[in-house]
């Protein structure tokens, strides 16, 4: 018997819980990694200690782009998910 089928059902909902928001908090990461890499790549041509007003523009119209995105495809997955 694995010890998973040993758990009562409210720790089997707090571990649940758990994975969940690790899977999330990762997930964020990931699209904090992958925003800061293709941003940076778009906006920023000659990196200094400071950001022209152009690179700091760019950027903001950047992450804004993605997070628009990212917003519509998790709405779209979210949709498919509870059509099934």
């Amino acid at each position: 018997m694995d010890k998973i089928d040993q758990l009562t059902p409210s720790q089997r909902a707090e571990l649940e819980d758990r994975v969940r928001n690790e899977m999330l908090r990762q997930a964020f990461q990931d699209l904090v990694q992958r925003v800061t890499e293709k941003c940076f790549e778009k906006c920023v041509t000659k990196p200094s200690a400071t950001l022209t007003s152009g690179e700091q523009t760019c950027l903001a119209k950047c992450v804004d782009r993605y997070i628009e995105s990212m917003g519509v495809v998790s709405k779209a997955m979210i949709e498919r998910q509870q059509r099934s």
